[in-house]
């Protein structure tokens, strides 16, 4: 396998590498939000906490949340874009899951749809456009 600087030809500035980032600094947010404020951030996921128990599983939440941040934007900085279509594709379950969960925990389908849903969309539309480009550039 040949190796090539082809990857640099990402911009930073272009708009995948901008949607993918803005993705990324979701994720920390999410992260930050849910170690600050975790009963907000549990209503705001979809499940109402009320005591103390769910805390190990926001600090959970909290840290996937984070690890995902952290490669998106990795793999932006070293210009991956193949590799960060492949991410967030596959990344894509996980609200799928949010949203499978919070509808078992009592939540509206309006609220998963919404929220998990909206995520997951989100995720799909960015990873096939990350691959896409990337067929573009090799095709020319």
């Amino acid at each position: 396998m040949e190796t090539t600087r082809n990857d640099l030809s990402w911009k930073l500035t272009s708009p995948t590498a901008l949607f993918t980032l803005l993705l990324g600094a979701f994720m920390f947010f999410l992260s930050i939000n849910t170690m600050i404020d975790p009963v907000s951030a549990g209503h705001g996921f979809g499940i109402p906490f009320s005591g103390s128990e769910a805390l190990p599983w926001l600090s959970v939440k909290s840290g996937r949340d984070l690890g995902i941040g952290l490669a998106i934007v990795g793999l932006v900085l070293t210009r991956q874009r193949l590799a960060a279509g492949v991410f967030v594709l596959a990344t894509v379950v996980m609200p799928v899951v949010d949203a499978l969960t919070v509808l078992k925990a009592g939540a509206s389908l309006a609220f998963a749809l919404s929220v998990h849903g909206s995520a997951a969309v989100y995720g799909v539309f960015l990873g096939a456009a990350l691959l896409r480009g990337r067929a573009t550039a090799r095709a020319t």
